[in-house]
């Protein structure tokens, strides 16, 4: 499964990416604030804590998009495997 598919599903919304038709530029999970912030405030409203939290916050506190992608697609595989 691809990582964008696997944010998609865990927020419920089926959707990997878009097009902006205005710009011509493709917007997901990982090329996007707008798209990744959310999936952030879902993982810490999640219960995130321990080392997938301190990721998540270190790649933030970086100003890091790619690092903070990778480490909310480390959380939701381990919240997958609670649930």
């Amino acid at each position: 499964m691809n990582d964008n598919k696997l944010i998609a599903e865990f927020m419920g919304d089926g959707k990997e990416y878009e097009v902006d038709i205005n710009t011509k530029t493709l917007k997901s999970y990982n090329t996007s604030w707008d798209w990744l912030m959310p999936v952030v405030e879902t993982c810490y409203h999640n219960g995130a804590d321990g080392d997938e939290i301190g990721d998540i916050t270190h790649g933030l506190l970086d100003c890091d998009m790619d690092q903070t992608y990778k480490a909310v697609v480390k959380f939701i595989n381990e919240y997958n495997k609670t649930i």
